[in-house]
């Protein structure tokens, strides 16, 4: 029986709703409280729960905070299951999957990495599952194997504090112009997969010389990497630094959104779009009730809540509510399962180019 101890499930309950203040903190996810589905404007029509639920699951997330109380707060309203929740960054996900494998505690993960989504695939402990409303979804967010699907995302953008600045750059070449000199920060690769996939996509479809070439601008401008995409876009909302490479687009509209002086542009020669991916463990032992709920995730209701809280919604019906649709965003690559396979690579050739 997967939780063996009473005491267990009442703990992981109580944990579940403390651990809902850590999420993801790679990108700069969101932490403005609890904004429950009822607080949402949801235009979709409500999804309709399968008659027959109950009991719990565990989820474990590593994505903003507010969607993740949304998600849940929506599903337990319709459905009478409680979804007892921990949430931290994807390491911190993995690694306690990673500690529970003798007892897997979690029904249903939703991380912000895809290679770390391909990593438990590969281990044999993802259920195979086609959500409802899938066929809606973008088709190059699904694993060949459908045992993990990306139901949201995040462009990476230049975001640009307007206080700092003068003249908002348009594309990634902008910003070897010397009136950026000294303004420009990147989040570190090592500390940031969002970062590492940008530069794979990058030497992917523009080879390593055009890229190389790029970043020796930049350098020669006077770019720093430093941190993660949380501290980067702090030195930019303060005006430490002018501009952010490579900063998570939902980060930067819910700061704008706060009054903060930023302005967000998707690069003209194209960018990536880092799907955020859900899955069903095999171990789960209320797999009724973990399937419904990745069905929910994929209705347009839930995809709505996604486009409330700024990410890229997979379902082509439902609008961002910020930026351009997936549809309308130049990709320099969709080819997630390559970016995946070559973004720890390219991560080692860019630290030895660089940072040493």
């Amino acid at each position: 029986m997967k939780k063996f101890i009473a005491a267990l499930a009442g703990a992981s309950a109580a944990f579940g709703l403390v651990a809902c203040g850590s999420v993801e903190s790679n990108d700069n996810a969101e932490s403005t409280g609890s904004t429950g589905a009822n607080n949402e404007t949801v235009s979709a029509d409500e999804w309709k729960a399968p008659e027959g639920l109950s009991g719990s699951i565990d989820y474990y997330s590593a994505n903003p905070q507010g969607l993740t109380d949304a998600l849940v707060e929506a599903f337990q309203d319709r459905t009478g299951v409680t979804v007892n929740v921990f949430a931290g960054t994807t390491g911190e996900v993995t690694a306690k999957i990673k500690a529970e494998e003798a007892n897997p505690q979690a029904d249903v993960v939703y991380l912000a990495s895809w290679s770390a989504a391909n990593k438990q695939a590969e281990t044999g402990a993802l259920e195979s599952y086609k959500p409802e409303n899938i066929e809606d979804a973008n088709a190059d967010w699904n694993a060949a194997d459908d045992t993990f699907h990306g139901r949201d995302g995040s462009a990476l953008a230049l975001v640009a504090n307007t206080d700092v600045v003068s003249g908002i750059p348009s594309d990634w070449e902008d910003l070897a112009d010397p009136k950026y000199a000294d303004q420009v920060i990147m989040p570190d690769p090592r500390e940031s997969g969002t970062a590492a996939d940008l530069l794979t996509a990058m030497i992917a479809e523009w080879g390593e010389d055009k890229t190389w070439e790029l970043f020796d601008k930049l350098f020669d401008n006077g770019m720093i990497v430093q941190g993660a995409n949380g501290p980067a876009l702090d030195q930019v909302t303060s005006g430490s630094k002018g501009i952010v490479f490579g900063g998570v687009d939902y980060s930067a509209y819910s700061a704008e959104g706060k009054g903060e002086p930023l302005e967000v542009v998707i690069p003209s020669s194209g960018t990536t779009v880092t799907p955020r991916p859900v899955m069903i463990m095999k171990s789960s032992d209320n797999m009724d009730a973990a399937k419904a709920f990745v069905d929910f995730m994929f209705s347009e209701e839930a995809q709505q809540l996604s486009a409330s809280k700024n990410m890229i919604p997979s379902n082509k019906n439902v609008d961002p509510k910020n930026g351009p649709k997936l549809a309308e965003i130049n990709q320099i690559s969709a080819d997630w399962a390559a970016i995946s396979k070559e973004s720890k690579n390219v991560r080692e050739q860019f630290a030895d180019r660089y940072l040493k």
